[in-house]
C-alpha cells in the first residue's frame, strides 16, 4: 500500500511534467528569437592601419517572425577595441531600406543605428547595406572576423563577416624621428644613437617592402657659421633602414653651437623629409695640443709639405673650437728658419704652410708649444735633404783644421740616410784644387735616384791632413 506521502509527491511531478510539456510545445512552435543576421560583410573605403575611412557594411535579417523593421528600431554595429568611432558618425541608408533615413550614436566601440520615417521599412530576409564614416581605422595587424558585428533590435544573435580584416601600411610618403637626436652634446664627442623611420601618410612605419630597406643621409638644416658634420660619412651619408628605421650612430661636431638636422630619403623622390630639434654642441676648455697633419721630409730651404697643423684638444682628445692661440713649433736638432708660428682659426687649429729649415739632416721630430696648454708629443720623425741632380755643381768651404790652408776638397757619397759614411764604404764623386774660398766640382758620378749621404774632405796644405766634415743627407732627383 502506497504511504500518503509518496501519492501525494507523484502528483507533484505529474503536474511538473505537464507544465514542462506545454513549455516546450510552444517554443517548438513560436517564432525564430535567437536566428542571427546573416550574409556580413565589412569593406572599409581605406585598409590603411590608422586612416580615416568609410565603412560599408552589408547583412541579411533573420527570416523571422520578428525580423522586420521599422521606424524606432535598431541596427548595432561593432568594430574592435583598437579602432575611433566618432561620437555620432554620419550614415548613409545604402539599400534594402524603403523611405528610412538614420541617425547614430557610438557608446565605447559599438554604433546604434536608429532608424525613423513615418513609412519607414525593411522586410525580414532582405540584404541590406549601409556605410559608416568617419571611422579611424586601427594599427597596423589582422583582427579576427568575430571582432565586426551586426545585429538589429528583432534580431537576437549578431552576424560577423566570414573573413578577418587585415590593416597594413600604405605607400612611403614622410620621414620622422622615431629616436631623436640628444638635445646636447660636447665638440668632438660623438652623439648618442637616433633613429629615423620611413613612414606612410598617417604615421605608420613601413616595416616591409617598398622603402622599409630605403637610404636616409643627414643635413644640417641650420647650425654655427662654418659648423659641420665632422664624424666619417658613413655615419650619416646613405645609411640603410631595416624594417623601415635607419639607426645613426657616432655622428658629431667639431664646431661648438646650436644644430638641426634634416633627414632625407635618398632611395625615392616624394618623400617628405624630417628635421629634428635644436642640438645644442658645447666646447671644453682646452687643456693640450696635438698635430693633426705632422711633418714630412723636405728639401733644406723649401716649405715642408703638405702643411704641418696643430689641433688644440680637451683633456680627453677632444678637438676644442679655440680661436686666436698663438702656437709656435720647436724642432729637435738645428732651428726653424722660416714659419715656426701660426695661430688658431674657429676650429682650434693652426696651420704651418712655410715651414722652412735650411739645415740638411735626418731624423728631426717637431713640437708644438702655446702658452696655457700642454705641449703636444713629439711629431713622427722626418729628414731634411739636399736636394741634387744630374751635374750639379758641389761647392764647399771646408777648413784645413789648422788655419795653414787648404790644398784639396774631395766629394765622397754613401747610399741611405743613415750609418757611417767613410772611406770604408764611400764613393768618391770628384776632387777640386780651386782655393778661392769655395771649392767647386762636378757631380760626375751620380748614382740612381734616392737617399744618400755627402761627405766632403779637405786637405791642409802644410802636412796634406784630411779632415771629413760630418755627412750630409741628399736626395738625388732626376
Amino acid at each position: 500500500m502506497m504511504k500518503p506521502w509518496k501519492s501525494k509527491l507523484v502528483w507533484l511531478i505529474g503536474a511538473v511534467v505537464a507544465t514542462l510539456v506545454g513549455v516546450t510545445l510552444s517554443i517548438v512552435g513560436g517564432p525564430a528569437a535567437f536566428a542571427a543576421t546573416s550574409g556580413v560583410t565589412f569593406v572599409g573605403s581605406s585598409l590603411t592601419a590608422g586612416a580615416t575611412a568609410s565603412w560599408e557594411i552589408g547583412f541579411t535579417t533573420a527570416n523571422g517572425n520578428a525580423g522586420d523593421l521599422a521606424a524606432g528600431n535598431t541596427v548595432i554595429v561593432t568594430f574592435p577595441a583598437a579602432f575611433t568611432e566618432p561620437g555620432t558618425p554620419a550614415v548613409t541608408l545604402i539599400s534594402g531600406f524603403t523611405s528610412c533615413t538614420a541617425t547614430a550614436s557610438t557608446s565605447g566601440d559599438v554604433v546604434t543605428i536608429l532608424l525613423a520615417g513615418s513609412t519607414c521599412a525593411h522586410t525580414k530576409g532582405t540584404a541590406a547595406k549601409l556605410s559608416i564614416a568617419g571611422i579611424t581605422n586601427g594599427s597596423v595587424g589582422t583582427y579576427p572576423a568575430a571582432n565586426f558585428s551586426v545585429a538589429t533590435s528583432n534580431d537576437g544573435t549578431a552576424g560577423s563577416p566570414s573573413a578577418a580584416i587585415v590593416l597594413s601600411a600604405g605607400a612611403p610618403a614622410q620621414l620622422a624621428y622615431t629616436t631623436a637626436p640628444p638635445a646636447t652634446g660636447t665638440s668632438g664627442s660623438p652623439l648618442a644613437t637616433f633613429r629615423v623611420s620611413v613612414k606612410d601618410a598617417v604615421g605608420n612605419t613601413i616595416t616591409t617592402g617598398a622603402g622599409s630597406t630605403d637610404t636616409i643621409t643627414l643635413s644640417i638644416a641650420s647650425g654655427p657659421a662654418g659648423g659641420t658634420i665632422d664624424s666619417a660619412p658613413a655615419t650619416y651619408t646613405n645609411v640603410a633602414a631595416a624594417a623601415g628605421v635607419a639607426a645613426f650612430s657616432g655622428v658629431f661636431f667639431t664646431t661648438g653651437g646650436t644644430y638641426t638636422l634634416t633627414a632625407t630619403d635618398t632611395s625615392r623622390t616624394g618623400i617628405t623629409t624630417a628635421t629634428s630639434g635644436s642640438i645644442v654642441i658645447s666646447v671644453p676648455a682646452g687643456s693640450k695640443l696635438a698635430f693633426a697633419q705632422g711633418p714630412s721630409s723636405a728639401s733644406a730651404g723649401s716649405a715642408i709639405s703638405p702643411a704641418i697643423t696643430v689641433q688644440v684638444q680637451d683633456s680627453s682628445g677632444n678637438a676644442v673650437a679655440a680661436s686666436g692661440i698663438s702656437v709656435t713649433l720647436a724642432v729637435s736638432a738645428g732651428v726653424i728658419d722660416a714659419g715656426a708660428t701660426a695661430t688658431t682659426n674657429s676650429a682650434g687649429r693652426a696651420t704651418f704652410s712655410g715651414v722652412i729649415i735650411n739645415t740638411a739632416a735626418t731624423g728631426l721630430t717637431l713640437t708644438a708649444s702655446a702658452s696655457g696648454l700642454t705641449s703636444s708629443p713629439a711629431s713622427g720623425a722626418f729628414n731634411v735633404t739636399v736636394a741634387v741632380s744630374n751635374g750639379a755643381a758641389l761647392t764647399s768651404a771646408v777648413s784645413d783644421g789648422s788655419g795653414s790652408g787648404v790644398k784639396t776638397v774631395s766629394y765622397y757619397r754613401c747610399s741611405g740616410y743613415t750609418g757611417a759614411c767613410t772611406s770604408a764604404n764611400w764613393t768618391l764623386i770628384g776632387s777640386s784644387t780651386t782655393a778661392a774660398g769655395n771649392y767647386p766640382v762636378t757631380w760626375t758620378s751620380q748614382p740612381a735616384n734616392g737617399p744618400y749621404r755627402l761627405v766632403i774632405v779637405g786637405t791642409d796644405n802644410v802636412n796634406n791632413v784630411s779632415q771629413a766634415s760630418a755627412s750630409i743627407p741628399v736626395t738625388v732627383a732626376n
